[in-house]
């Protein structure tokens, strides 16, 4: 059985734009979303890396470690993070914030690595853990018997001040 011919005068129906386009449609709609996944997760990773630099225990073990004399020496000035933190930071619902971070660390005569945890209850930071691991596994501990006084002293700066640093430190 054959269909008649069409009537005169009337068109038959275009193909549609997806029909038409499909072929590079279907690639650049799949290289979008993955764009903008990649875009997603890159934002992401960026935002949790500079909170993590700028949290009150990376801040305060960075300090720590610009201010101690055996790093200083050991490592050199200027003292820097050096890459991304890894780790982690929660926060709980009674507003107990924990935070365990490492990050790379570099100085003109060594590199290693900070590690620090800390943990915020009533607005009050406590650091358990901080120090850097060098190179050659020599430990630095940068943890203070009270937090608030190692808070407000620099050793170095203070040895500086006395003129009782080694010739490295002396500036």
């Amino acid at each position: 059985m054959t269909l008649p011919p069409p009537i005169p005068g009337h068109a038959t129906p275009a193909d549609g734009w997806w029909r038409r386009h499909w072929r590079w449609a279907m690639p650049l709609s799949v290289v979008l979303v993955l764009a903008t996944v990649a875009g997603v997760v890159g934002w992401s990773v960026l935002r949790w890396s500079e909170a993590a630099r700028e949290s009150p225990p990376m801040r305060e073990a960075l300090r720590r470690a610009g201010c101690s004399i055996e790093l200083v020496e050991a490592f050199g000035e200027p003292l820097r993070a050096d890459s991304m933190p890894l780790g982690s930071m929660q926060t709980a619902l009674n507003g107990q914030r924990d935070i365990g971070l490492t990050v790379a660390v570099e100085g003109p005569h060594a590199h290693g690595r900070l590690f620090v945890k800390g943990t915020r209850s009533d607005d009050v930071w406590d650091y358990p853990v901080m120090y850097v691991l060098g190179e050659n596994k020599q430990t630095f501990d940068l943890t203070a018997l009270d937090d608030d006084e190692a808070a407000h002293e620099c050793e170095l700066q203070a040895c500086r001040d006395r003129g009782e640093c080694p010739l490295a430190l002396a500036l």
